[in-house]
């Protein structure tokens, strides 16, 4: 597991990739610039959970543990989140 969680973050025609320290504040903003997205109730619901829930942050650096970049969708677009180095 990496000591200081620096991640990569990309949201393909919405966000240039952008490196931040992972915190609930950084899941917080990611889900602000999706949410508006258009998508179905239970994508809606299982992404806000995904990326602003209560074990959020620790749920993220366990899958980031087990591969090394991870596509989240979000309606028509995707997320990308990866370590930054």
């Amino acid at each position: 597991m990496r000591a200081d969680h620096d991640v990569r973050v990309e949201i393909p025609g919405l966000r240039l990739p952008e490196v931040h320290t992972l915190s609930a504040g950084v899941l917080e903003r990611i889900w602000n610039a999706v949410c508006h997205l258009p998508m179905s109730r239970f994508q809606h619901y299982a992404l806000e959970r995904r990326l602003t829930g209560p074990c959020a942050k620790r749920d993220l650096i366990r899958d980031l543990t087990d591969a090394p970049a991870l596509t989240i969708p979000a309606g028509d677009h995707e997320i990308r989140i990866s370590w930054a180095n």
